[in-house]
């Protein structure tokens, strides 16, 4: 086993760098480098400890030394010269750089990049040790068929669902992507064709991240750009994780070509109703005008997206080899 250094902090100017070292050498290597200011180190770092001091050899930092259970943290000045320094001084001894993303659990870099509060907590139960009551070889169906059922769960803790807001021109698309978000993101315009492009945005609903994408009016009769943009709309509905169909409630409704994996929504139900809407009995009614229906579309997407979340501490398969393993049982 290799001893390593990693900067664990932005690099750049700033005021306080941390780096950490690993390995069998870390704290031999530290011993040779660091003086505090009181006393002596131990033989045999107790963790938890720390001293103030100063490290190098002709040139010196004053640094806070940190020991723990896995190595020793340096809490020096943030000046790249000055990390720098202290890199050069542990390689000359042995010691190896890294990335901080090598020398961190992954269960702890995905944590640093979860996207919104839920997914953070249901990060840190598995770094916190959720797995850990994992056993294989004791595991029931009934386990095994839970834990496969938070797969995808598992996949989207930064990864977002994505979910493609489909339908024919003029129904309400970008109104209901601005309705979901809360503010204006999409232009809004009667002239069809006016969405002529994918537009993203990514979103929170009910705490779990989400990328709502507002796709082009489909019509047979495009042409030109707007063609463009409805193979481009065709292309980001085929990779959503779920498809809204979204009819207009004040005109005659246009379906999808093909009705399955479609979740259905009717919008405009401000306005008078031109058809019977019991066609599209479970479709969801809403107003992306006046907000009516929008908290029950919101709960429904939770609610298809994460049918059954975690309790509280409870195992999450969200490392590929863990999900391998689920995937092949």
């Amino acid at each position: 086993m290799d001893t390593i250094i990693s900067l664990l902090t932005p690099p750049g100017k700033a005021a306080i760098a941390t780096l950490a070292i690993r390995g069998p050498g870390a704290w031999d290597i530290t011993r040779q480098l660091f003086r505090p200011l009181k006393g002596t180190l131990p033989d045999v770092p107790t963790p938890g400890r720390f001293w103030f001091g100063r490290l190098g050899t002709t040139t010196c930092d004053e640094v806070i030394l940190a020991a723990k259970v896995d190595g020793v943290e340096v809490h020096c000045h943030g000046g790249v010269q000055v990390v720098r320094m202290i890199e050069n001084l542990y390689v000359e001894r042995g010691a190896r750089i890294v990335a901080w993303q090598e020398f961190t659990d992954p269960l702890l870099e995905m944590l640093v990049h979860a996207p919104t509060a839920r997914t953070a907590a249901i990060l840190l139960d598995q770094w916190q040790g959720a797995w850990e009551g994992i056993d294989a070889s004791t595991l029931n169906a009934d386990q095994v068929s839970r834990l496969v059922k938070l797969v995808p769960l598992g996949r989207h803790l930064i990864e977002p669902w994505k979910i493609a807001i489909a339908g024919a021109p003029n129904v309400g698309k970008s109104s209901l992507m601005n309705a979901l978000a809360g503010f204006t993101r999409s232009i809004v315009s009667p002239i069809p064709g006016t969405t002529r492009d994918v537009v993203t945005l990514s979103v929170a609903i009910d705490g779990w991240p989400v990328e709502l994408i507002d796709t082009a009016g489909l019509r047979p009769e495009a042409t030109g750009i707007e063609r463009q943009g409805i193979q481009r709309a065709m292309e980001a509905i085929e990779q959503a994780d779920l498809r809204l169909w979204l009819l207009d409630g004040s005109v005659t409704p246009i379906f999808p070509d093909d009705a399955k994996g479609w979740t259905f929504v009717i919008n405009k139900i401000d306005l008078h109703a031109c058809w019977d809407w019991q066609i599209a009995s479970t479709a969801r009614r809403v107003s992306a005008q006046t907000g009516e229906g929008i908290p029950e579309l919101c709960e429904l997407i939770s609610r298809t997206l994460v049918p059954s979340p975690p309790g509280p501490g409870e195992a999450v398969p969200c490392l590929p080899a863990r999900v391998d393993w689920l995937t092949k049982k």
